[in-house]
């Protein structure tokens, strides 16, 4: 999971707040508005184009505004609140086949025990793997392990996914790589790790490439 940092929200949901300040404000009233899709805009934006909550890279026809704290625990005006929402995977927030991420979270819901990518520490309280799975950190952490069975995020598919991006990032049996990165490149992407593309995207599974580099930069350098 990638920290989030919140800005501002856009000036129409704004103003949309200010006209339905005395009538109806739900999100459901929301929905279909200019505001909403400029909301949803800024949050793809804001996250570069990855899942809030996987890492996946998304755009405007395969995600949906997730709320972190779910419509049905907000009290009035939380389920529009900007700070409340991000954009997450699939497109249908109801879509529970691929079995992990907003679907699959549901309405479940305790403060407490979830790791929000709001949290500065949220990077932090996962460990991720060569093998593409996902632990804790540190181990046993109630927040992290609760976060990863509610997500899915060490469900096989999206295991599988980070998988891949992993082996054709490092060149380990990859198609789309002649060769391993070498140290001298490690190193040069570790430090653009987190830069945007042209179009202000982000690389899918930044955050896990980004805990895994050092590592790998360690082992060639102790192999050399």
């Amino acid at each position: 999971m990638r920290r989030i940092a919140k800005t501002h929200p856009p000036q129409e949901l704004t103003e949309w707040r200010d006209e339905n300040r005395e009538v109806n404000h739900a999100y459901r009233d929301l929905l279909g508005t200019k505001a909403y899709h400029d909301l949803k805009s800024k949050l793809l934006q804001e996250q570069g184009w990855l899942c809030a909550y996987t890492g996946r890279s998304i755009d405007s026809g395969s995600s949906h505004v997730e709320h972190i704290k779910p419509q049905c625990e907000c009290t009035e005006w939380e389920d529009v609140e900007y700070r409340n929402v991000v954009a997450c995977f699939p497109t249908d927030g109801g879509d529970k086949s691929h079995g992990y991420g907003a679907p699959v979270k549901a309405s479940w819901w305790d403060e407490q025990r979830f790791v929000s990518p709001l949290s500065d520490d949220c990077e932090r309280r996962f460990h991720f793997v060569w093998s593409g799975h996902v632990h804790p950190s540190p181990d046993g952490h109630e927040g992290a392990t609760e976060t990863i069975k509610v997500l899915g995020l060490d469900e096989e598919s999206l295991r599988q996914l980070r998988k891949a991006r992993i082996d054709g990032f490092f060149g380990f049996g990859s198609r789309t790589r002649t060769r391993p990165l070498s140290i001298k490149e490690a190193r040069a992407v570790l430090a653009n790790i987190e830069c945007r593309d042209n179009n202000e995207r982000l690389q899918e599974f930044c955050f896990v490439l980004k805990q895994l580099l050092p590592k790998y930069i360690a082992q060639k350098e102790g192999g050399a």
